[in-house]
């Protein structure tokens, strides 16, 4: 069973096919993972950057 790569709407990022399979839901599906892993990660750095702080100004205290 071969397929006709040059056959009409056989590409998917032709104007009008990509709905038909499906593939605009898929990639709705992965910017939204990417979005929640955005904002996870964004929400991990400002903890350690919180920690961090703490952790530098309680080197100080002590040195001093």
């Amino acid at each position: 069973m071969s397929q006709a790569i040059n056959a009409p709407a056989a590409q998917t990022g032709q104007t009008g096919v990509s709905g038909e399979n499906g593939s605009d839901a898929a990639i709705a599906a992965m910017e939204a993972a990417f979005d929640r892993a955005i904002a996870i990660a964004a929400d991990v750095t400002a903890r350690r950057m919180e920690g961090g702080s703490a952790l530098d100004a309680a080197r100080t205290r002590l040195s001093n």
